[in-house]
């Protein structure tokens, strides 16, 4: 009985130590290979799992699941609660955010029966972040507002980060109103807390709202306030966002002078940090500015520097964007042709992104059903461990009830994890449906216009516009979307080929797009 607390004692000694020497790993994992008991080597696995956290994700992954082998029914719910978090960071860091959940879920009846409220928040918060990422957005609410609510009642210093975090999904759902009311109460507790670079990043949130809303003036003091802190605390990457974010804001006031300043001085300080994908999104930008003032050979060479970005990344997100942008300047230029052969190659990248979006779905659900496989085996061997040690003492009738509740236990284990599986399938299913139909009617508008027929009503798309179109800007619109080429618009119409460019260009500031196939999308998003 004296072996533990002395093994106690002499661990406390070396976590201080730690804490001095500044070579926790080492030092953690030389108590780890002289440390016998159970639970201590469960808090070891977890401290090493942490000190790795944002270092090195893998490492964090394999040490933080060592500690999970070894819990059992007898491990602290606390010290479950830890490990659960780890792994769930890892996977939601990894993208896999199906098997976050499943681990950030099986964390909550743990840090229920650890009353620790703040977990529970941080549980509900991230599950939240998973389903916002995944897209689905009604349940990233309702897991948000749980995390809320828990925060405000306990005054959790993390509630502007819940604010945070529902203003971003109300964002994406362009639910703006709500989107900008959270995000407002974040700004103000974060003004209060003096917490400098998360005001940053609540300005930038601000400003992109407001420049949805199309208030481009006030999007630009929130941008800027963001700037003056990012330079202050020298963040070279939130500083290139904001010098982004205002060149952006800049482009929809129609101000492509000021706007270039900003995007070539974002894309200078991307250059020297290496974010080779702002980078490559940046030049897209600044080459569309310059096929405005007639340098096509400008943009087309910033265009051209980005594909090879791309292709070094192997993102097929950016190379596909790079093809869009591509097309829109050689239709400005006037090389149709171009700008076809364009369009069928960003179409093309685009099958190949929706394909491997369905894939990776795939293989997360396939890992997540496998994970809990396993661990229902470890959990079914931990618990025969402990009915062979019951039958060694002899204790005949309690080996016998255990083997009876184990085999309870392991059927409904399986039977919860086969409706796991077939409920995950199923979505999947409908998922790739919803996929194969998205795909091909956003291939259908791609391949050209004149295999898809528009209707287009001028009442009712002048009913969502703050300034309508004229009868005659609609007329070079609708020719347009039925596959008209500029001079046979101009023909049909009696006027100049300028004219044509000159209505069409009207009617793209109105609709609030930068080219016919936006401008596509817009009347079928609208219709």
């Amino acid at each position: 009985m004296l072996k533990l607390p002395r093994l106690l004692i002499f661990f406390i000694f070396i976590i201080g130590d730690v804490a001095v020497s500044g070579n926790s790993v080492d030092s953690l994992k030389m108590v780890l290979s002289k440390t016998t008991d159970g639970n201590t080597r469960i808090d070891l696995f977890t401290e090493i799992a942490n000190q790795f956290r944002n270092k090195d994700s893998d490492s964090m992954k394999w040490y933080a699941e060592q500690a999970l082998l070894l819990t059992n029914a007898d491990t602290p719910p606390i010290a479950i609660v830890k490990v659960l978090n780890l792994i769930g960071i890892y996977h939601f860091q990894t993208s896999a955010y199906d098997s976050a959940i499943y681990y950030f879920e099986r964390g909550i009846p743990n840090a229920q029966l650890a009353g620790d409220t703040a977990q529970l928040a941080s549980f509900l918060n991230n599950i939240g972040l998973c389903f916002t990422y995944k897209s689905e957005y009604d349940r990233a609410i309702e897991y948000h507002l749980q995390a809320l609510a828990i925060r405000e009642a306990t005054n959790d210093p993390k509630v502007s980060s819940s604010y945070n975090n529902l203003g971003i999904t109300y964002d994406r759902m362009n639910d703006l109103t709500n989107a900008e009311k959270y995000q407002l109460k974040a700004l103000e507790l974060k003004r209060l807390e003096g917490q400098q670079l998360p005001l940053a990043n609540s300005l930038l949130n601000l400003g992109i709202i407001k420049r949805k809303q199309e208030q481009y003036k006030e999007a630009i003091v929130y941008y800027e306030e963001s700037l003056v802190i990012a330079r202050e605390f020298d963040d070279n990457k939130k500083t290139a966002n904001a010098l982004n974010n205002i060149g952006s804001a800049y482009v929809s006031l129609k101000d492509f002078r000021k706007a270039a300043t900003y995007f070539e001085q974002s894309i200078a300080l991307k250059r020297e940090i290496g974010d080779l994908q702002g980078l490559a999104r940046s030049l897209g930008e600044l080459a569309e500015i310059r096929a405005f003032y007639g340098d096509f050979a400008r943009g087309r060479a910033l265009l051209l520097e980005a594909e090879a970005i791309a292709a070094n990344l192997g993102s097929k997100e950016i190379e596909h964007l790079t093809y869009a942008n591509r097309a829109g300047i050689e239709e400005m230029a006037g090389n149709y042709k171009a700008a076809l052969e364009f369009e069928r190659k960003a179409s093309s990248m685009w099958r190949e992104m929706v394909n491997e979006e369905k894939n990776e779905k795939i293989a997360e659900l396939e890992v997540a059903f496998n994970t809990a496989q396993k661990e229902t085996e470890i959990q079914k061997l931990a618990l025969l461990n402990k009915v062979n040690e019951a039958q060694a003492a002899g204790e005949r009738a309690w080996f016998i009830g255990s083997v009876i509740s184990l085999s309870m236990l392991v059927i409904g284990l399986m039977i919860f994890a086969a409706m796991q599986g077939k409920r995950r399938k199923v979505e999947m299913t409908l998922q790739e449906h919803q996929f194969d139909a998205l795909q091909k009617r956003y291939v259908d508008l791609l391949e050209g216009p004149m295999a898809t027929e528009l209707a287009v009503d001028f009442t009712m798309i002048n009913e969502k516009l703050v300034d309508p179109l004229t009868e005659r800007e609609f007329e070079a619109f609708t020719l347009s979307l039925a596959g008209k080429t500029n001079q046979e618009i101009a023909d049909k119409l009696f006027v100049s080929q300028n004219t044509i460019k000159f209505h069409l260009r009207n009617v793209y500031n109105k609709l609030g797009v930068r080219n016919r196939k936006e401008a596509v999308e817009y009347v079928v998003s609208t219709s």
